[in-house]
């Protein structure tokens, strides 16, 4: 065999055996192009997009001290980003400022921390629920409190209720008495102060867990509500989409594991799933127009 022939298949062996031993690369999730003329299209034709988030809700939401997302709603909020195959910059906004903020253009996607109502999904345009939260107690770990009947005859509970979804424990157990609070961390003070328990959706009561130490979420489920992403109006398109990518996460298990890496330490939840609740369905929950 001639010298350079011999050279040149030695060269293309050592080849195939060194790309033999390269692993293959991981799969990389195909993203699929959209016309122009639809909200995604445009979102990636501008190659990122703005997002809405809570910022000192953690574990749900919260933002480090370098301004990053973390958290599970952070989690689901990449997943749309990269579903579109678009960068994604946040901004810090909760409740009713991250809903004013998609009305007026100024994010292209919100995750505002505010109960579904009939009302909110009719003047909104939102996503399916993400999240499903359910009114119980907040105890010291110590405690005897297993219900809410075990704290009848109680004057030293701390309640704190979204306006639109409200639930007052003490219309379903009138031997409790409660005290309202406007800002859901001044029921830290009152455990921390020799209160009882603590009563809310469970996304607040997590956060208390979070931060506090020796306190557990307990109870059956008083109240339930959904919890969505909001969308300009004219995006139904939009809305569509984040669905799909939302039932997809759900469906593939990432939103369980999603729970299971940032929530499930707090939650205290048997046998949690991934809500199966529709807009609709959520929106009945919460007939009355309390505005």
């Amino acid at each position: 065999m001639p010298r350079k022939w011999f050279a040149l298949c030695l060269c293309a062996l050592t080849t195939l055996m060194l790309a033999s031993c390269v692993p293959p690369e991981a799969d990389v999730q195909d993203v699929v192009p959209y016309d122009r003329d639809t909200t995604m299209g445009r979102l990636q034709h501008q190659g990122e997009m703005t997002i809405a988030l809570p910022g000192d809700l953690a574990p749900f939401s919260s933002m480090d001290g370098n301004g990053e997302p973390e958290g599970f709603v952070a989690e689901l909020a990449s997943e749309i980003a990269d579903a579109l195959g678009t960068e994604a910059s946040y901004v810090e906004a909760s409740g009713d400022e991250a809903l004013e903020l998609v009305r007026e253009g100024e994010v292209d996607l919100a995750f505002p921390i505010v109960g579904i109502t009939e009302t909110l999904a009719r003047q909104n345009n939102l996503s399916d629920p993400y999240w499903v939260a359910h009114k119980r107690l907040l105890v010291p770990t110590a405690s005897e409190v297993a219900s809410a009947e075990d704290l009848e005859g109680s004057s030293a509970v701390c309640q704190f209720e979204e306006e639109r979804t409200r639930t007052d424990i003490s219309e379903i157990f009138p031997d409790i008495q409660s005290s309202d609070v406007s800002d859901f961390r001044q029921c830290a003070d009152q455990l921390e102060g020799g209160g009882v328990a603590a009563t809310a959706p469970d996304i607040y009561l997590m956060v208390l867990a979070d931060e506090l130490n020796g306190y557990e979420i307990r109870g059956e489920q008083l109240s339930t509500a959904g919890y969505a992403a909001a969308l300009p109006i004219e995006a139904t398109d939009m809305a569509t989409f984040v669905n799909t990518v939302l039932t997809d996460a759900k469906s593939e298990g990432r939103w369980l594991s999603y729970y299971e890496e940032w929530l499930a330490p707090v939650a205290n939840i048997e046998g949690a799933n991934a809500p199966d609740l529709g807009l609709e369905e959520a929106a009945t929950l919460w007939p009355r127009d309390l505005e």
